[in-house]
């Protein structure tokens, strides 16, 4: 009986020195494949705005007593952040192009315009005599 038990334990010895070996040759196959197989999960993925969009959308079918009970940060975000940032950027480029219209200005100031001369007065012909004024009209009788 001992002899037999020499031969398993040196199967099973064998057996793990192949899947040791094994293991190795996998994870050298799993490296050297990592970063095509990661990029093409990256790409099957869809980009953060749609995900945004698929989650706001998730959050309006929502019931009223469940879309109380979710969590504020799972919430979709108030628009109004976008719209500060954009009125922001309106202000900065009205500022700026006032700013940019004032230093142009004072560059090549114009001289300013002279006020144009008043027109002659016509001299009246001496025998025209003024018009009379009209006479009132008589009032209605009922």
């Amino acid at each position: 009986m001992p002899f037999k038990k020499k031969k398993l334990s040196q199967r099973l010895e064998a057996r793990l020195d192949d899947l040791a070996t094994q293991t190795e040759e996998l994870r050298q196959q799993v490296v050297d494949r990592a970063p095509g197989v990661r990029n093409q999960l990256v790409d099957m993925l869809p980009d953060k705005d749609q995900l945004r969009d698929l989650r706001d959308d998730l959050f309006e079918r929502l019931p009223d007593g469940v879309a109380e009970k979710v969590p504020a940060k799972v919430k979709p975000k108030k628009k109004r952040s976008k719209l500060k940032r954009v009125a922001f950027l309106g202000a900065l480029t009205g500022a700026g192009a006032a700013a940019f219209a004032a230093a142009k200005g004072r560059s090549n100031t114009p001289a300013p315009a002279q006020p144009f001369p008043a027109p002659p007065t016509p001299a009246a012909p001496a025998d025209v005599t003024p018009p009379k004024p009209a006479k009132k009209a008589a009032s209605k009788k009922a």
